[in-house]
């Protein structure tokens, strides 16, 4: 059975959509970061970086969306989640998580998290400023891969786009919203998404409103 730690609107909704999609048997553990949950001793012996998500199968843990991503989806090659193994198209597939998980991830912490880059709190307004251009400069490219496409990797959805969904989500945000410049690519692949059966299931047993206002 593989049992995945999340927190809700957390980047582990991308592992959530995966297993929806995949149609595997699963278990859910939520891990509220909101409520400090993942600092707590319990959740600190399962990832000792106190990180969401994490899921644990066979009696190992696995962490790091893309790597859990990518293990889900060679779980039920049939569904074609991500290409195959060994084809260019899959190393494209990886060049989109990888840029996720450490350009567009990244970009976000300094707005949502600025208390945790500096010890004088009189920083955190310059470090949120510098955060919205990076966002902005993450999210832009996004869209520029995007363009002429529906999906990251071209026609059909696969798993890069619940992953894209989770910070275009993040974008609109109170913080963030009034400084985005549009995203027109991102905007459609993101509506296409939030269409899908399984994205709609994941947002009702996390207890989220799918948005409207795009």
């Amino acid at each position: 059975m593989l049992t995945l730690f999340y927190s809700p609107f957390a980047c582990s909704m991308s592992c959530h959509i995966a297993l929806e999609e995949s149609g595997l048997e699963y278990t859910l553990a939520e891990v509220s970061t909101r409520r400090g949950e993942n600092r707590s001793a319990a959740y600190l012996a399962i990832n000792p970086l106190g990180k969401v998500p994490a899921l644990a199968f066979d009696g190992q843990v696995l962490t790091e969306a893309a790597a859990i991503l990518g293990y889900i989806a060679d779980l039920v090659p049939d569904k074609a989640l991500l290409p195959a193994p060994r084809t260019v198209a899959r190393a494209r597939a990886q060049e989109w998580l990888n840029f996720l998980s450490s350009t567009v991830h990244i970009a976000f912490r300094p707005v949502l998290r600025p208390e945790r880059m500096v010890a004088n709190a009189g920083c955190v307004d310059d470090i949120r400023r510098v955060g919205i251009s990076s966002v902005i400069d993450a999210l832009q490219e996004a869209d520029r891969r995007l363009s002429g496409r529906p999906f990251a990797l071209g026609d059909r959805f696969s798993l890069c786009d619940g992953y894209l969904l989770v910070f275009y989500l993040w974008s609109r945000r109170d913080l963030l919203r009034s400084h985005m410049p549009p995203l027109p690519a991102l905007k459609a692949t993101v509506q296409r998404v939030l269409e899908r059966p399984s994205v709609q299931e994941v947002f009702r047993m996390e207890g989220l409103s799918a948005p409207t206002d795009l």
